[in-house]
């Protein structure tokens, strides 16, 4: 070999592999290298250029270079005096890498013609349709140059390898720790961590293995934009390594605002997180997260307690525990929020807990959680509910799924009840819920806490819509005063065990309950035969119930029921009642029943005592021909209108012993027939007549009179057309 100070002109060959500027935030997922085994070759002397493509395992959500990235053309920029003789490669030669296939080969041969003082084979990629008007990147070169004190064009000039490669792009982490001379940017390339790091000379940061590596003094720093992977930290998603070490340590920084889960193997294990201010965690789609099923009986898997500012945010994601480990307790919640603000938690399902899917609550310094939405969120054999909100301001829950809670009460879909007097329930707004086969009511609301404070209730739930729950939706344990509403609009519930609706023990004096346009269809599956607990819609108060003097203030508004069923077990589609006999059922409406389908229209509404009741029928669910029969009112049979229409002959309606403040009924002449009132031997009808067992009676059409048992035995007249005569 010729040495510097020989008369002969050397050429210097050095294998330079560069990253341009478009790579610092977006990554190619070829590795590119153009190399030659030659350590020196005269000129004219023939010798051969290596070129090689391996595809680099990088993570999913890297962002490429290129479209289809995976495909290429390449183009090589010759040096002056360089001759290509042969070889494998042509320039816009075309690949495609693969798993089946990760790696490609290519040679040039060629030889230099004449000595050159310096210049360079420069390696261009581009896109697999590229053509020569197409934009390259260069991934590779091959740089060469004369020797000092030799001259330019001496015939027998030989080439000559020198000095080290000075740019390291692709690296493992060992790799890069083990070396002193690297370039200002490399390419990890361990499995996991793969990405770039830039040098930093200006950073102070410790080496975490993760976004800072120190070697020989330099501080290499990972270029990223967007959120850290947790990969990069070594959390391992094959079902089986305890991460929650790890992931807590990602969580604790400050300097980490935004965390990235790859979709995992198997699952990401951990036992129990807590959550800090101002992160926003990503969750690839079909990501699971897996507790270890050992959390003791006040531990949460995701706590967040006191923070602000959270996002929590994936599609068919599923946080799940092992909910067959706990056989007591009720607290071991997936999510739980304790006077929290600003938190949203979207596209992901809470299932298999010792507790809660979800739990909406007051911390010790916050007495609610605020501005929280929960978006497109399922919850699924919870072993108490699925969602708990127990103390919020501005809660929005949009279309969440919430199944199968059981094992312990309420065993609810959604249960919204406070724990004390000092909490909230204030723009409680969910929207197209589903609930479905849970052991208890698909929605639960429980309001005890407030009576006798100044709280304002406000709950909106629209769209609501359960199969198979023990209830529809249950509201109860109001026994006082409670200000503000409760609204369900447009609810449909079915399949439900015991009743479609039902409101118990709750206070005439308690807020508004509001049912709008609600449905229920084949409630009652459990079969009871009991007018009021086989009713669709019922309002009551139990046997041995304590509470406030009269139970109500329900209003139910334009209703349908059906009972599809060959076999019918709907036996009341509107029950009211106080079954204790403690005091009244106040301040309830009934107003327009739009379907009553597959019922006996004998049994259509059993009322008992009621004060202040508000009833129309605007479509005539509630109007009745007596027909060919006479007939005999009692709790169950009740009728806003009573009609002789197609009678033949004579037709009697019998006034049973019926209580004070049953609710009016009015009688109608619509055939020249007569229509008979006859009430009991201890009743009379006033003003009409003052004696006991007087019957009243009518054959005039067009004729009509409205009737109020308004004490024991008096029945009184509210409205009369026509000329009503009184037995003699």
């Amino acid at each position: 070999m010729t040495t510097w100070l020989s008369k002969n002109f050397c050429i210097l060959l050095v294998g330079l592999l560069t990253l341009s500027s478009a790579h610092i935030f977006a990554i190619d997922p070829i590795r590119f290298s153009i190399s030659t085994t030659a350590t020196e070759v005269l000129v004219n002397e023939e010798f051969e250029i290596n070129i090689k493509a391996d595809l680099l395992n990088i993570p999913a959500n890297t962002v490429y270079v290129f479209e289809t990235a995976r495909a290429f053309r390449l183009k090589v920029i010759l040096p002056d005096g360089f001759r290509q003789t042969g070889g494998s490669y042509n320039d816009y030669i075309e690949g495609e890498l693969s798993g089946n296939k990760p790696s490609a080969f290519y040679t040039i041969k060629g030889k230099f013609v004449s000595a050159e003082r310096a210049g360079v084979f420069q390696l261009l990629r581009s896109h697999k349709s590229a053509n020569s008007a197409s934009n390259y990147v260069e991934v590779g070169r091959l740089s060469f140059g004369m020797s000092e004190g030799l001259q330019e064009g001496t015939a027998n000039a030989r080439i000559a390898l020198a000095g080290t490669v000075s740019y390291i792009p692709y690296l493992s982490m060992s790799a890069l720790r083990s070396i002193s001379d690297t370039a200002t940017s490399v390419f990890i390339t361990d499995q996991g961590g793969a990405g770039i790091f830039k040098h930093n000379p200006s950073s102070t940061k410790a080496d975490d293995g993760a976004l800072t590596i120190i070697t020989a003094g330099k501080r290499y720093e990972r270029v990223y934009t967007g959120p850290a992977n947790v990969e990069w930290f070594g959390v391992v998603g094959d079902g089986t390594t305890d991460n929650t070490a790890a992931l807590q340590a990602m969580l604790d920084r400050a300097d980490i605002s935004s965390i990235y889960f790859p979709k995992p193997a198997v699952s990401y294990r951990i036992k129990r997180l807590n959550l800090r201010s101002n992160k926003t965690i990503v969750l690839e789609e079909g990501t699971v997260v897996e507790g270890l099923g050992t959390l003791g009986l006040e531990e949460r898997m995701m706590m967040m307690n006191n923070v602000q500012n959270i996002s929590i945010k994936g599609n068919n994601v599923v946080f799940k525990d092992k909910k067959a480990n706990y056989t007591s307790g009720e607290q071991r919640h997936i999510f739980t929020m304790l006077g929290v603000t600003n938190v949203t938690i979207e596209g992901v399902a809470a299932n298999n807990s010792g507790g809660d899917g979800f739990y909406i609550g007051a911390s010790s310094t916050q007495k609610y959680s605020e501005n929280v939405k929960l978006i497109n969120i399922s919850a699924d054999n919870n072993r108490r509910q699925g969602l708990s909100i127990v103390s919020g301001k501005n809660i929005e829950v949009i279309s969440p799924v919430l199944t199968n809670s059981n094992g312990t009460a309420p065993n609810a879909g959604i249960d919204i009840e406070p724990n004390n007097p000092d909490e909230f329930l204030e723009g409680i707004r969910i929207t197209n819920p589903i609930t479905r086969n849970n052991v208890g009511a698909g929605i639960v609301i429980l309001i005890d806490d407030f009576k006798g404070t100044n709280r304002v209730v406000d709950i909106t739930i629209t769209n609501h819509n359960d199969d198979g729950s023990m209830y529809g939706a249950y509201v109860s344990r109001a026994t006082g005063a409670i200000a503000g509403t409760i609204t369900f609009q447009n609810p449909i519930w079915r399949n439900n065990r015991a009743n479609g609706f039902c409101a118990s023990n709750y206070s005439s004096n308690a807020c508004t309950i509001q049912v709008n346009d609600p449905t229920v269809i084949d409630c009652n599956v459990a079969g009871s035969t009991h007018a009021v607990f086989g009713s669709a819609f019922l309002v009551y108060r139990e046997a041995n119930a304590l509470g406030d003097v009269n139970v109500g203030n329900v209003h139910i508004i334009r209703p349908k029921v059906q009972d599809t069923r060959s076999v019918k077990k709907i036996v009341s589609a509107f029950a009211f009642e106080d079954i204790s006999k403690k005091g009244n059922v106040n301040n309830c409406s009934l107003i327009d029943p739009v379907v009553l389908d597959g019922l006996d229209v004998l049994k259509y509404v059993h009322f008992a005592v009621l004060n202040n009741f508000a009833l129309s029928d605007r479509h005539e669910k509630l109007t009745f021909d007596v027909a060919q029969l006479n007939r005999t009112l009692t709790y169950g049979f009740y009728k806003r209108v009573f009609h002789n229409a197609t009678s033949t002959g004579t037709r009697t309606i019998s006034l049973n012993s019926l209580p004070a403040n049953y609710p009016a009924i009015t009688f109608e002449v619509r055939n020249g027939q007569i229509l008979r009132l006859i009430p009991t031997i201890n009743d009379n009808i006033l003003p009409l007549s003052a004696n006991k067992g007087k019957y009243i009676q009518c054959n005039v059409v067009g004729s009509k009179i409205t009737l109020r048992k308004t004490t024991t035995n008096s029945w009184q007249v509210m409205e009369m057309i026509g000329t009503w005569t009184v037995q003699p």
